[in-house]
């Protein structure tokens, strides 16, 4: 294909990603190398987080009012049902915040709000990659859909793999991730799909981060628990209420 025609069909996503790696990619500098002004930096943990998760949020919505004549919206917040919306994130959360939690910072409220705070800047992320992308590229197939949103997901990521190591461990490392966050794409993605809802792929996504920063015997077992849930819940999503959602 021309560049040309290349730039002109893929104009939206092209911008988009520009955009998300401009706003995200001097937070993820300060950081990592320049972790102890990061560190002293006075605002809340959370917040912090959300200065770098919220470049591809911000992104969607200033690609979504630019290029408003010529993308696609088939992805909603609710999607096509509010209450399954609502039950794929509330149950499996309000089981971890009764069973799972263990002591955050020795307050409940605290973790209660750590929860929240999750929503919010994962939510950040997934206006982007699911909310925007996913529909901009929905017309590929999908192994060349979900490749190329896991390889554009990753190489998002800046320093957070490149900062360690030779020169080729460097380079090989990032490369590496494009598979892991390539199936992760596709398992996001088609529940998304099936959903057209932003909050199944922020459920999803923030329990991929509860995982690694609450890994314990209690999490695993509501993760295990939650897996089959959320299969029910996506079966459920019946074709009708696409249907209806659309026309």
């Amino acid at each position: 294909m021309d560049m040309k025609v290349f730039y002109e069909k893929y104009k939206p996503v092209i911008v988009f990603y520009l955009l998300a790696c401009l706003f995200s990619w001097p937070f993820f500098l300060w950081r990592d190398v320049y972790s102890d002004s990061w560190n002293n930096l006075n605002i809340h943990y959370l917040l912090k987080i959300s200065l770098i998760m919220w470049g591809p949020g911000l992104s969607a919505i200033i690609c979504s009012f630019i290029f408003r004549d010529r993308t696609k919206k088939t992805i909603t917040f609710f999607g096509t049902s509010v209450i399954k919306s609502l039950l794929f994130w509330g149950v499996p959360m309000t089981l971890f915040l009764i069973f799972g939690f263990k002591g955050y910072e020795g307050s409940y409220m605290n973790f209660a709000i750590y929860m929240a705070g999750t929503f919010i800047f994962t939510l950040g992320e997934e206006l982007g990659w699911r909310g925007f992308l996913q529909d901009q590229l929905n017309h590929l197939p999908k192994w060349k859909r979900y490749l190329a949103i896991g390889t554009m997901w990753e190489l998002w990521h800046f320093t957070t793999r490149t900062l360690s190591g030779n020169m080729i461990a460097r380079i090989l490392r990032p490369l590496m991730f494009i598979v892991p966050n390539s199936v992760l794409s596709w398992i996001l993605g088609e529940s998304v799909n099936k959903s057209k809802s932003i909050i199944v792929a922020v459920t999803l996504h923030s329990w991929i981060n509860i995982l690694i920063e609450f890994g314990n015997t209690n999490t695993y077992i509501i993760f295990g628990l939650s897996v089959p849930f959320w299969c029910f819940i996506l079966l459920k999503w019946d074709k009708n209420e696409t249907i209806n959602a659309n026309t």
